[in-house]
């Protein structure tokens, strides 16, 4: 996370560009500091990143905090590079860390063990699950997402368009002329 190049989103080296606004930077931010303050422990700092050739843009360095799941970074989406780790025991608890989350648009499960990868995979409540990668879209992959992480989705083609659409019906009577 400390390596990831961030800049301008047109630039060739740019791996990660700006937050979408002054608004969401600032909410970024303060959940770094609201994370800290119920206990997180802090693994990468995150903050402000200043971008030399971009300097009115929203840059956000990663944080990285971990620690109880009751914490807010843990129950909520940040929608910034912040990332939440909690420690587990077993693949149980694992898959109960991540279900008794309100929100479930993807995971990513990581292991050389490709059938346990599938069945972790299976448990957890999300709508898109990826092993072994992560943020995969291959053209004509559903992609929606669960509970408080919204409902279903489209798919990553044309077809997407109609999640955007709302069919609606006109019928009149005609007069008998």
């Amino acid at each position: 996370m400390e390596a990831v190049k961030i800049g301008h989103g047109i630039a060739n080296e740019t791996e990660m560009g700006p937050v979408v606004s002054e608004v969401q930077l600032k909410r970024v931010l303060s959940y770094l500091d609201k994370g800290k303050a119920e206990g997180a422990t802090t693994l990468l700092e995150g903050g402000v990143a200043t971008v030399a050739d971009s300097p009115n843009g929203y840059y956000v360095k990663p944080g990285l905090l971990g620690g109880d799941p009751q914490n807010v970074c843990a129950r909520e989406e940040i929608f910034g590079p912040v990332a939440y780790v909690m420690p587990f025991n077993d693949e149980e608890e694992a898959v109960n860390l991540v279900n008794m989350s309100n929100y479930g648009l993807a995971n990513s499960v990581w292991s050389n063990n490709l059938d346990r990868a599938k069945s972790v995979a299976e448990r957890l409540v999300a709508a898109n699950s990826w092993i072994n990668g992560h943020n995969l879209f291959p053209i004509g992959i559903p992609y929606g997402g669960c509970n408080l992480s919204g409902m279903g989705g489209g798919v990553n083609s044309p077809e997407t368009l109609l999640d955007y659409l709302r069919p609606q019906s006109f019928v009149r009577v005609l007069d008998d002329e």
